[in-house]
């Protein structure tokens, strides 16, 4: 699973808000501890060590030549000092830092009132640091082997560092996720409103602030159903009587003498049939546009008995193509979209179908005059109408698209409208994801 942080999302900004304060409390411990603790720590034992190399080195050349022996002896079992005369010095010298050696150099430095450097060789596979000290009978090579300081600086900042931006990154993504994890259900609970879909309830828990919004959030989308339903009931009556005087209508029409005006007689039943027409989408665009259980269909299938013997049609099957989908849905859909491409085209409509992909696609294609692109979305309002090339001289009350639109979102699919290059408009439904181990299959 790969972890993305988009910069604008608010997890991202308190993590990194987290992140920054604890680092900066994390370097500024690290710091002080340093300097407050390590390092007086360590010129004490610089300068402790750098004394006594230069008391050994002393001492050294005031004894006599055997007991030097057995002096040099001793230093080197007992305090992994090792001394040697100007006339023998170390071999195989050269530059190699080591942080505390740098510190003793410096403490040596003071000691001897003059700039000390100490080199390092290789003695039996054992790293040795050496210094030539002055004395007053000469010179006097004083060495100690790397392991004698127990010091790893290296690895020890490595491990700290290490430890403290895992636990400050372990820390901040779980105060970051405590954080947000409401407000993130919170925002996909309101794109579900904002769908048309009815959300599960938010628990009404954690800090008071956070279960006071999702109380008031959960009350709200309540009032929303309230009003989707209250919406349906009120165009459901309103249908309902509204047909009965246009029924008493129809039958006052078949009822006027012979003699009527036969240009009147179709005009008023046009008028009659285009409020029937109207009421039924209405009511429809009302009704439960929700979503509806999904299952293996054939699109092709489908697609054929949705164009059915429809004219002006252009449909080439070619194989079958297997989707979970909400059929009633898809026919309600792809033929609202038929219907508009047949009424503002006076071309042929064509209709294709795209099944190589998980999420299969239908296009239907016309030769209308298009839509312009700032009332691409606009047309998905109810009763929108453009106002030159889509208006009532052309038929339509404008909620087709809009039906179209709730079905699909309900249904998780997606419409979407785009011009052709040569005239025309596209007008194409991206079918939702299979259900887990249930795959597409297109056969050809």
């Amino acid at each position: 699973m790969r972890l993305r942080l988009p910069l604008g999302s608010l997890f991202t900004r308190v993590l990194l808000t987290l992140v920054l304060s604890f680092g900066s409390f994390a370097l500024i411990t690290f710091g002080s501890a340093l300097y407050y603790v390590l390092y007086p720590v360590v010129q004490r034992s610089t300068a402790d060590l750098a004394a006594f190399m230069e008391l050994s080195a002393r001492t050294l050349t005031l004894l006599p030549e055997q007991a030097q022996q057995e002096y040099r002896a001793k230093l080197l079992d007992e305090y992994q000092v090792r001394l040697l005369s100007g006339s023998e010095p170390p071999q195989g010298l050269d530059d190699f830092f080591y942080p505390y050696v740098f510190r003793l150099s410096q403490a040596l430095s003071r000691r001897m009132e003059q700039p000390v450097h100490m080199k390092s060789n290789l003695i039996d596979g054992r790293r040795w640091f050496w210094v030539d000290l002055q004395t007053a009978s000469g010179t006097v090579w004083a060495g100690i082997p790397r392991d004698r300081i127990g010091t790893r600086p290296m690895i020890g900042a490595v491990v700290i560092c290490a430890l403290a931006v895992l636990l400050v990154l372990l820390t901040a993504a779980i105060l970051a996720r405590r954080v947000t994890a409401p407000l993130t259900r919170l925002s996909q609970a309101a794109e579900e409103v904002a769908k048309g879909r009815s959300p599960e309830p938010l628990a009404e828990s954690g800090p008071r602030e956070l279960a006071n919004l999702a109380r008031q959030f959960n009350e709200t989308s309540q009032q929303v159903r309230e009003l989707l339903a209250d919406r349906t009931v009120l165009l459901a009556g309103i249908s309902h009587d509204l047909r009965t005087p246009l029924t008493r209508l129809r039958l006052a029409l078949e009822m006027l003498p012979e003699e009527t005006d036969p240009a009147l007689r179709a005009r008023m039943q046009r008028d009659i049939e285009e409020m029937s027409a109207q009421i039924g989408q209405a009511v429809e665009l009302g009704g439960t546009l929700g979503a509806g259980e999904r299952h293996r269909e054939d699109l092709t299938q489908l697609i054929g008995e949705v164009v059915g013997s429809r004219p002006r049609i252009l449909w080439r099957p070619l194989g079958r193509c297997m989707h979970s989908v909400n059929a009633q849905a898809l026919r309600r859909i792809l033929g609202n979209l038929i219907e508009n491409a047949l009424r503002y085209s006076n071309d042929t409509v064509e209709i294709r179908l795209d099944c190589r992909h998980q999420t299969p696609a239908l296009f239907v294609l016309d030769r209308g005059p298009g839509i312009p692109d700032d009332e691409r979305e606009a047309v998905f309002r109810p009763f929108y109408r453009l106002e030159r090339s889509r208006n009532r001289n052309t038929g339509g009350s404008g909620l087709g698209l809009a039906v179209a639109r709730q079905l699909a979102i309900a249904n998780e699919m997606e419409i979407e409208l785009a011009n052709r290059d040569d005239g025309g408009l596209i007008a194409s439904i991206r079918l939702p994801m299979p259900h887990a181990g249930d795959d597409t299959e297109a056969v050809h």
